[in-house]
């Protein structure tokens, strides 16, 4: 009986008179990307920093590029870890990364650098020298989340 009312009901919907639409009605499971964001702790935007080094901020478009005197060192914004330090990158320069565990301090086109890769750092240390670009010396300055995307910042007053 069920075989034969089965088959006029595939009958009715082959002639137009009844829709036969299948669901798929088990749950969803979240992708790993939703359930990463849960998971991290979201930077305030904007947060605040010191400044790396005394000079001019100018903005840039993801960052600042703060011109100084052609002898100044900039200095750790807060306490991290040297995640990369290198010459790599050519349009940066020498480059530092330091992960402070909510965000990643980016210092380029820098002179000279004074710490290394794995190295803890403190707020206020030494890092390096400050380089020349164009005819203005200074570095440029970025903070980034732990993806590495770019955030909005301002400098403490």
């Amino acid at each position: 009986m069920k075989a034969i009312l089965l088959s006029f009901i595939i009958f009715l919907s082959g002639c137009g008179f009844i829709k036969i639409e299948l669901r798929d009605i088990t749950p969803k499971e979240k992708t790993q990307k939703e359930t990463r964001k849960k998971e991290e702790p979201q930077i305030k935007v904007p947060i605040t920093v010191p400044m790396p080094v005394r000079g001019t901020p100018v903005k840039l478009q993801k960052g600042y590029f703060i011109k100084t005197s052609c002898d100044e060192f900039f200095r750790s914004v807060d306490n991290g870890k040297v995640i990369y330090a290198g010459d790599d990158i050519k349009s940066y320069r020498w480059l530092l990364m330091v992960d402070t565990g909510r965000y990643i301090a980016v210092y380029g086109k820098a002179q000279k650098l004074f710490v290394r890769k794995g190295e803890s750092v403190k707020k206020g240390q030494a890092l390096g020298k400050v380089g020349q670009h164009g005819n203005a010396c200074g570095i440029t300055f970025e903070i980034r989340d732990t993806e590495g995307e770019p955030v909005s910042f301002e400098f403490e007053k």
